[in-house]
């Protein structure tokens, strides 16, 4: 299905005054979760957009004039089966080697969504708050270290934690911190301990972002 969005009724309230959520921000004007859809990609839209009821979010202009395309629930099934097959067929075809060599065949079972940073016992641990400009903690920061995957994100509270090898720490290494609604921040490690402060973004005009109620209008094309 081809779909456009549309907000009939946008909201005025001032975005900086509401406070920060996991998703976005809460209005209490309408006592509703304003989601923050502006930096996701299009597919990402589609997928949030496609069933929801009652759902408030903000966008910029561009995203409200796109044309979105869901993604039928068969072809996620079919997409399913055949990963699941292609899992069977993986596991079974060990199988002959296991018998003759009992011995040096180890199993490992992964499950779940890894976003942990590791610690060793050279490692130093960088701890600190982000907040906004007016001083309000930010929860759902993502931080990640410069060029690795090593990441971190803040909690309810704008408190965060990450581990940073000895070698890295005795170098020049960089943080980066990126929020909805504010300008990514790039520091380099000087201390321990950090108190990040997060600029708002700077909207451009051509480009302005849009806040209301969504409701979805279905294409022809």
């Amino acid at each position: 299905m081809k779909f456009k969005l549309n907000i009939p009724e946008p909201c005025h309230e001032d975005w900086q005054q509401m406070s920060p959520t996991q998703k976005g921000k809460f209005c209490a004007s309408c006592q509703k979760e304003v989601i923050d859809f502006t930096k996701l990609s299009a597919s990402e839209i589609a997928r949030k957009t496609k069933n929801a009821v009652q759902l408030c979010g903000r966008f910029t202009s561009t995203q409200l004039e796109q044309e979105y395309i869901s993604v039928s629930q068969n072809s996620l099934s079919r997409l399913g089966i055949a990963l699941g097959l292609g899992s069977i067929i993986a596991v079974a075809q060990p199988s002959f080697a296991q018998e003759e060599k009992q011995d040096r065949i180890e199993v490992y079972q992964l499950q779940g969504e890894v976003a942990l940073t590791t610690q060793t016992n050279d490692s130093i641990s960088i701890t600190g708050t982000v907040t906004d400009e007016k001083g309000t903690p930010l929860p759902g920061v993502d931080i990640i270290q410069k060029s690795t995957t090593n990441k971190s994100i803040t909690d309810f509270d704008g408190r965060f934690k990450i581990n940073i090898s000895e070698e890295d720490y005795n170098s020049e290494v960089y943080l980066i911190f990126s929020f909805i609604g504010t300008q990514e921040a790039v520091i380099r490690i000087e201390e321990k301990s950090m108190n990040i402060v997060l600029k708002k973004e700077v909207c451009e005009v051509q480009n302005e972002m849009i806040r209301g109620k969504v409701e979805l209008i279905k294409t022809n094309n």
